[in-house]
């Protein structure tokens, strides 16, 4: 799990052992964007796969220093890693 708060909001980001993620936008008045799909982690770099839309954080990104940056959105995310049990085994 990996978050921080946004201007009027939260954004979420929640992997999963099973490779499944979801990245929430969520608005302080109960509006919300759920963007799932699959995820591959390859040594400290994310890719994901999205279900239906990309959000506009990007499709693929880094873990550096407790942080998940992600890199090729139309502006830079970053969200705060919290809880971390994920393994890069295969």
């Amino acid at each position: 799990m990996a978050d921080r708060e946004a201007p009027l909001g939260w954004i979420y980001l929640k992997m999963y052992d099973n490779k499944s993620f979801e990245f929430i936008s969520q608005g302080m008045l109960r509006d919300k964007e759920v963007y799932q799909g699959n995820y591959e982690l390859k040594n400290d770099t994310i890719y994901f796969t999205y279900q239906d839309s990309i959000p506009k954080a990007g499709s693929k990104a880094i873990i550096n220093r407790g942080f998940v940056n992600y890199l090729n959105g139309s502006y830079p995310e970053s969200v705060q890693i919290k809880l971390n049990h994920l393994s890069n085994k295969k």
